[in-house]
């Protein structure tokens, strides 16, 4: 047998047990032995009925001298033993276990494993686990005791009796590490690591059994990265774009400020990518006004330069016409054609140097592109599919993706280590110097008097909510929403300009909203964190957040970001929901403003998934190792180094 057989190919297997274990999520052998023990039962220690005391835990092992049934109320049954070795006699008790008035026989031999009480001052054991003494070694007392996640209809005993039997089944088990890196790194076999994660004798064998699960998992991330990135290399781009620093120059001088040595630092890394003959895949990541757009509008020139079209992919009609708002001007500057696609728009594609942004609604037109370059704006935004549409062709163009989700070291050397990176620092010019309070529900009347002598000396306010309209549900009746806000804020604010902007405001009204807002004629703008990215209104200092308990850090460091982005002083009020308490985020995100640092804060809460997008295939797959052991991620970077050979490249 092997891992990938179905999970009935086991004796005893049967349809209903089959369905059973389907809602653990184990549908195969290799299932069943990745479905591990979450703790033990130590019941290591075997005494005599004579030894025991009250709070030990232990094994006897003894003969049953007596059991009867007892019926309680409710249907509810106790079960009474009493059990006898040479030093005395025990009483035993099991609630809601009838059965075992039919498997346990008197005068017959048990190991008893559990806790002593003390019932009417009598020693006793209750509920203890109880296994025929034989010659097969015990699994279910006597030992450090397997428990694992159960569900309805079978029980975590049966799991144990079912794991014991496939370990001692003849089961294939395959060996992922070559054998140089386990002994390089001192790493059980995988069979040995399976055997002493679910029945160890001792802790060293559970530690040394959790490692090499643990590296085993993190190297199998950065080899599947490490394929990934080979298996570019062996591919070919249709144009091969030469960019040399006369091109860079002509770039920057169309641009209305100096870039930043970072910003420079990243176009060279572009221009480097571009010239080769396979497709590079880089990810340039910066907070929110480190200029990320210009270095990825950097390669759609460079393409242009080469007659050649590339598209620049936003996740959201807001942010793809910021983006083109933006780059157009610049590029008419250098004389290439730009377009903007929505579902509205039709595309032309009889100019070859144009340059296309606009949303998903590009890949409807995606037979009729050749790009030589594809930028992708918030990539996790996009479903896999969607992302990896520009890659169906024999020829793949360069791919450059952006975010401006600060990321973990860690995370960014395992999960996207099949790509190059680029990190922006901010705009020193631009350094935000913004202020973040939580502000509890009693001094909201304060906050609102002090935000208006704000509006009145001449800056704009953004107010952001979770939802778009009132929940009926009961777990969000409490939250505030932006059309119940909207309503609220005009009637605090009576002698103020305020609107209303969220993902289902027709296109026209919202483009009208937000040009508005950015010639200064709107006070106040309520809005669903459809504004989280792609929205620069300079003139806004003051971000108030409804709800923030429930967005996740790196959503609210977004969010703060939209203010203060000419430099000036700004704040970040956070407004918690009716009746919530302070969250440990809340005490975070006013503490700390430097997004890596939120980032690995965001990881220990939330989870990978939640830090760049729950679409992202691998970041949840981490079962045995942790984010946070940079060693053994070194390590296996090491280890990974040492068994890759690069490709040879096609010509």
């Amino acid at each position: 047998m092997t891992l990938q057989d179905p999970i009935d190919a086991l004796k005893g297997v049967g349809p209903a047990t089959t369905e059973l274990l389907s809602k653990l999520n184990i549908h195969t052998i290799g299932d069943a032995l990745h479905h591990i023990p979450f703790r033990y039962n130590d019941f290591r220690a075997q005494k005599t009925i004579a030894e025991i005391k009250d709070g030990d835990e232990v094994t006897l092992e003894a003969t049953l001298k007596s059991i009867t049934k007892i019926a309680l109320k409710r249907g509810m049954t106790l079960i009474k033993a009493v059990v006898e070795d040479a030093t005395g006699t025990l009483g035993v008790t099991w609630f809601n276990q009838p059965y075992l008035l039919m498997t346990l026989r008197k005068t017959h031999r048990y190991l008893f494993s559990g806790k002593v009480k003390l019932y009417k001052g009598k020693k006793t054991l209750t509920s203890p686990t109880v296994e025929q003494v034989s010659d097969r070694e015990a699994i279910h007392s006597g030992r450090l005791v397997p428990i694992y996640p159960a569900t309805d209809g079978i029980t975590t005993r049966a799991l144990r009796t079912l794991l014991w039997n496939t370990l001692h089944d003849a089961v294939t088990i395959p060996e992922l590490l070559p054998i140089e890196i386990q002994r390089t790194y001192t790493l059980l076999s995988k069979k040995d690591a399976l055997a002493f994660i679910h029945f160890p004798e001792n802790e060293t064998h559970i530690a040394q059994a959790r490692h090499r699960l643990a590296f085993e998992e993190v190297y199998a991330l950065l080899q599947e990265a490490a394929n990934k990135k080979h298996a570019l290399q062996l591919m070919k781009v249709p144009h091969q774009l030469i960019a040399d620093d006369a091109t860079q120059l002509q770039f920057q001088d169309a641009l209305p400020f100096d870039l930043t040595p970072s910003q420079s630092s990243a176009m060279q890394d572009i221009s480097h990518d571009l010239s080769q003959s396979f497709p590079t895949h880089r990810l340039i990541q910066g907070e929110v006004g480190s200029g990320k757009t210009l270095v990825a509008a950097y390669a759609l020139y460079v393409a242009a330069k080469h007659n050649t079209q590339s598209v620049f992919l936003a996740p959201t009609q807001v942010l793809a016409e910021q983006h083109f708002q933006s780059l157009a001007p610049i590029f008419k500057k250098l004389n290439v054609h730009t377009q903007l696609i929505t579902r509205e728009t039709e595309i032309d594609t009889s100019i070859q140097s144009s340059v296309y942004i606009g949303t998903h609604a590009i890949l409807e037109h995606i037979s009729e592109l050749h790009p030589s370059v594809v930028v992708v704006d918030e990539e996790h935004r996009f479903g896999v599919h969607q992302r990896e549409s520009f890659w169906d062709s024999a020829k793949k163009p360069h791919l450059i993706t952006m975010t401006a989700t600060p990321i973990p070291r860690t995370v960014a050397h395992t999960v996207l280590a099949d790509r190059d990176m680029s990190k922006l620092e901010e705009i020193a010019s631009k350094k935000k110097n913004i202020t973040t309070k939580v502000v509890p529900e009693k001094k909201r009347n304060d906050a609102y008097a002090w935000i208006d002598t704000k509006i009145q000396e001449g800056t704009q306010v953004f107010v952001v909510c979770p939802l778009i309209n009132d929940s009926e549900a009961e777990t969000l009746a409490t939250v505030a929403s932006a059309e119940q806000e909207f309503l609220r804020i005009k009637h605090t604010f009576p002698h103020r300009t305020v609107q209303l902007v969220h993902g289902k405001t027709p296109k026209g009204e919202r483009s009208a909203i937000l040009n508005n807002m950015r010639n200064g004629s709107v006070d106040i703008l309520v809005a669903t964190p459809v504004i989280e990215v792609g929205i620069d209104i300079p003139n806004a200092s003051i971000m108030v957040i409804e709800g923030a308990e429930r967005f996740g850090l790196a959503q609210l460091h977004q969010l703060r970001g939209r203010v203060g982005r000419a430099g000036q002083k700004a704040y970040c009020f956070l407004f918690p929901s009716a009746g919530t308490a302070t969250t440990e985020r809340l005490n975070i995100i006013q503490q700390y403003t430097d997004g890596n640092t939120l980032a690995e804060f965001d990881l220990k809460l939330r989870g990978t998934g939640d830090l760049l997008g729950t679409q992202q295939h691998g970041w949840d797959s981490l079962k045995f190792a942790t984010w946070f052991d940079e060693k053994l991620i070194e390590e296996c970077k090491d280890a990974v180094l040492r068994c890759t050979t690069p490709p040879s490249r096609q010509k």
